[in-house]
């Protein structure tokens, strides 16, 4: 029970607050990282008991779900506040599929299954690259492990550098989550993640035992290994809590992702553990986000901010609005592509995915395709896939050539003269 309202010191407040006095407070409370320690230095010149002012904050905050959260994650004593920047992030996230051109495009299905497809296949590349260099990477060795995934992927290439092999797990991983998230975000299901992860390695799933960890860029010093089954229990508990005042899914999602790397509950793969976990509670509460937890940032840097993780949230929540509008932008210029490809075969019997294959060939005339290829780069049947090439096949534009056990498509010599031919 909250203790019993003091008359005189009420009505000083909502004189202070009608007057005008208290709109420094406000504003400091909601635009600035603002923490009641710090109260007492805004508080001079406006005649009202400090007490009473802050209950006013605090009431108002909760009434209006302002009131993130302050207390304690595990052994872990964090804050994040309120402020003005905070919301506004959040909000430009919420609002983004109301922006979105997914819902004025015509875009067939397999047109947006292999953009986000390959949205998801360059983040992974980008997090291979991140876990394995020093430095900035080349846009030679960037291409060069691009190539080696998508080989991987698509093509059943075994990927040969690290960093390649870590961005094909991981999007393996992606993949194998929930499309609507878990049932709960148990210890068990976040072993199962690191599985995904480790493939069959011997440590696939395994906790760390020792209080070493293996992971350099992990935040020293990790939680004791005798420990780590408690704060695996207490994510959980954090996960599926229905929280009064309200905490935003948001939120919740990136304190996840920040706890599973400062527990760093394994010996290696914590920073993509933490992404995938965090991205399945997102989903559960229907967001699909990119760019969680930047690994840009170290964690120590915010444990000199007295455990204030304001900051870090905001930075994160900007780098996730900002991967929706990269998103939107891959989205226009793919919608502009398709429409420039169709209109350039319509004269021809064929469908939007085999004009864009004919398109690739005339650009590339080198090019080999293969109905595997085709097929899980656009989420197709293999029945499907192998139709349009067929198509193109009896139409003169691709010719079969067998290797191995397989047939590879190529443009035929004449396709140029073929198509030149054509009416309109």
């Amino acid at each position: 029970m909250p203790p019993e309202l003091e008359f005189t010191e009420a009505e000083k407040v909502f004189e202070a607050l009608e007057s005008g006095r208290l709109d420094r407070l406000f504003t400091a409370a909601n635009t600035d990282y603002y923490e009641r320690d710090g109260f007492e230095s805004l508080r001079f010149g406006v005649g009202v008991p400090r007490e009473s002012v802050w209950r006013l904050i605090s009431a108002i905050r909760h009434s209006t779900g302002l009131l993130v959260l302050e207390s304690a994650w595990g052994d872990f004593q964090v804050r994040v506040s309120p402020t003005a920047q905070l919301m506004e992030a959040l909000y430009r996230i919420d609002t983004a599929p109301a922006r979105s051109a997914f819902r004025k495009t015509d875009l067939p299905p397999d047109e947006r299954w292999i953009m986000r497809d390959r949205q998801l296949a360059e983040e992974a590349v980008l997090i291979g690259i991140d876990k394995t260099s020093v430095g900035t990477p080349s846009a030679a060795h960037i291409a060069q492990v691009r190539a080696e995934v998508i080989a991987a992927l698509y093509d059943d290439v075994n990927p040969i550098s690290e960093a390649a092999t870590i961005a094909t797990r991981f999007y393996g991983a992606m993949r194998s989550l929930p499309r609507k998230g878990p049932d709960r975000l148990s210890p068990e299901f976040i072993m199962g993640i690191h599985s995904l992860l480790c493939e069959d390695d011997p440590d696939a799933g395994v906790l760390r035992t020792t209080d070493l960890l293996l992971d350099q860029s992990a935040p020293v010093p990790p939680t004791s290994a005798s420990r780590i089954v408690a704060e695996l229990e207490a994510m959980e508990a954090y996960a599926e809590s229905q929280d009064v005042p309200f905490v935003h899914p948001l939120i919740k999602t990136l304190g996840l992702a920040w706890w599973i790397r400062r527990v760093g509950p394994f010996d290696r793969y914590n920073y993509l553990v933490s992404r995938l976990a965090s991205m399945a509670l997102a989903l559960r509460y229907g967001y699909r986000v990119r760019g969680i937890l930047d690994s840009g940032r170290r964690l120590e840097e915010d444990a000199e901010n007295e455990g204030d993780l304001t900051r870090l949230f905001i930075h994160q929540l900007t780098i996730i609005a900002r991967s929706n509008q990269v998103g939107e932008e891959e989205l226009t210029h793919r919608v502009q592509r398709y429409q420039e490809v169709t209109d350039r075969f319509r004269r021809l019997d064929i469908n939007h995915r085999q004009a864009l294959i004919l398109d690739r060939a005339f650009h590339t005339p080198d090019t080999a395709f293969t109905i595997k290829h085709h097929a899980r780069t656009r989420g197709l049947g293999y029945e499907t896939a192998r139709q349009d090439f067929i198509r193109l096949v009896e139409s003169g534009y691709l010719e079969p050539q067998k290797r191995g056990k397989a047939f590879e498509f190529r443009l035929t010599a004449d396709a140029g003269k073929r198509l030149a031919k054509q009416p309109g």
